[in-house]
């Protein structure tokens, strides 16, 4: 993976991207196969210290976390509309609970002490976002000349940009679903709509092959359960869809701050 980027491509001082009030994300172990990355926001920043306070993730991050690397990463826009993600290599410093940030308000925060320069870093594996009534995934497959659709045959249960989860009844009607068997191993085209509900201009497709990796014929008393692997997504509807699980997990991280 290449860590370096040409200077010309940016030109904005640490200060000027990784800002107070962004959101960013806690990348750990970024060299590994799967690595861990959490939505979080900047609170505070001193940057002749090079230290910067975070917004506790969700799930926490605990002190007893252990881990090989860190990166505080953002996602940027260029001229001609390109994307290139930058990082900062990182460690946590300090854990700080319950800090007073406003007369009613209180939050858990952790510091974080940062290695100039930025680089570009690569996400090959992200968080999995469970969809909800807001970040709506939805979809249809063909498989020996049979149309299978969400909401009637599966349901997307959560989404990486390295797979899906799929809920599977396994009745519909009287019938037994076909869709339970399936067997691990197998491939078939999918085509996927994902949507942000309040924005009705946030909806997009993908369509990509997958691969099956996991078979529940019972999850719970109702449906069993399929996982299945991407195997030929394409650069830029990955970053549509990690932008998509981003933006999800932002939304829950904000809606937690305010209960």
């Amino acid at each position: 993976m290449s860590t370096h980027f040409n200077e010309t491509e940016i030109e904005d001082k640490i200060e000027d991207i990784f800002a107070e009030g962004k959101r960013i994300e806690a990348v750990f172990n970024i060299e590994s196969t799967a690595p861990i990355v959490y939505p979080t926001e900047i609170f505070k920043c001193n940057y002749e210290s090079s230290v910067m306070l975070l917004y506790q993730t969700r799930p926490k991050i605990l002190p007893s976390f252990q881990y090989e690397s860190m990166d505080i990463a953002i996602l940027l826009t260029l001229e001609l509309n390109r994307k290139l993600r930058v990082g900062l290599p990182c460690k946590i410093s300090k854990f700080i609970n319950n800090y007073q940030v406003s007369e009613r308000i209180k939050e858990d925060f952790f510091l974080v002490e940062y290695s100039p320069p930025m680089r570009k870093i690569n996400l090959r594996s992200t968080f999995r976002l469970r969809t909800s009534y807001r970040y709506v995934v939805g979809g249809s497959f063909n498989i020996d000349d049979a149309l299978y659709v969400s909401e009637k045959d599966f349901m997307a249960q959560d989404i990486s940009v390295t797979g899906i989860g799929m809920l599977v009844p396994k009745t519909i009607g009287k019938k037994n679903n076909p869709l339970l068997k399936l067997e691990m191993g197998q491939e078939f085209k999918i085509q996927l709509r994902l949507k942000d509900v309040k924005s009705p201009d946030s909806g997009f497709k993908i369509s990509t092959r997958v691969k099956i990796t996991r078979k529940m014929m019972s999850y719970n008393a109702k449906s069993g359960f399929i996982g299945a692997i991407f195997i030929e997504l394409e650069a830029l509807e990955q970053e549509r869809l990690f932008q998509f699980i981003h933006d999800a997990q932002i939304y829950e991280i904000r809606s937690i701050k305010q209960t």
